[in-house]
């Protein structure tokens, strides 16, 4: 075998092995599955945030590796929270090196909006944008990126610290100190919720009892830096805005 073939076989298998690292359902890439990630613990790198952003447009929201912090990504702008050993959070500077574990999302150029004249708890919204959507003519059997504007009340949201809070309370297990996440309640906040939705895709893309996966870009209050979390709950007041991708 000549050197060219050899060579030409080594691009070949990375081509393959960079197939097998992603997923892509409907318009949306994914990076990793939930059950993986977190219940496998097959959370290595998967895919660089400089990469997904080269193009513009992109919305997302995932995981960085060895699940140390959240990432949220909002028309190629990437924000990643991270706790500090002293239980605070931190905005971490994206560098070329930077990499998820867990990522879905897509390319949305344009958008049409739905506003919300009623408030809508996080226990109706998966119906709401379900409804909302197919109106749109969206394919709600297929997974598809969101973007909610606007005031948000009750807010309970993590900042993952190398476990899941959500798993660890289903099986009633206590993380070490170590692996502690950053929780809140948020009487008010404003801000936009970066989500994708997915219908019967728990354990893939949702955690369970949820067609949702969404995260919180909200401005620090003191800092004024830009933070990200994982929404576990919420309510969406009057008058904020559901984007939903434009066909």
């Amino acid at each position: 075998m000549n050197r060219s073939m050899i060579f030409s076989g080594w691009g070949c298998l990375a081509v393959l092995l960079g197939c097998l690292n992603s997923v892509t359902a409907g318009d949306v890439v994914q990076y990793g599955k939930m059950h993986e990630v977190i219940g496998q613990q097959q959370h290595q790198g998967r895919v660089k945030f400089a990469k997904l952003v080269k193009q513009p447009h992109f919305y997302g929201v995932g995981a960085l590796e060895s699940l140390g912090g959240e990432a949220t990504i909002l028309d190629g702008k990437v924000t990643l929270t991270q706790v500090k050993p002293d239980g605070k959070l931190q905005t971490l500077k994206l560098t070329p090196q930077t990499q998820a574990a867990l990522l879905v999302g897509g390319y949305v150029t344009d958008w049409s909006k739905h506003p919300l004249s009623q408030a809508v708890s996080s226990d109706d919204l998966n119906s709401l944008i379900e409804q909302d959507a197919r109106q749109a003519g969206l394919d709600v059997k297929a997974p598809f990126v969101f973007v909610i504007e606007g005031d948000f009340q009750n807010v309970e949201l993590h900042v993952i610290n190398g476990a899941c809070p959500i798993r660890a309370r289903m099986r009633k297990e206590t993380l070490p100190a170590d692996k502690r996440p950053f929780e809140a309640d948020l009487p008010k906040v404003s801000g936009k919720l970066v989500g994708v939705f997915a219908k019967d895709a728990a354990g893939n893309i949702t955690h369970p009892g949820t067609s949702v996966h969404m995260h919180l870009l909200f401005q620090d209050a003191k800092s004024g830096e830009m933070r990200t979390g994982h929404v576990e709950k919420l309510t969406v007041t009057p008058g904020a805005t559901l984007l939903l991708p434009e066909k």
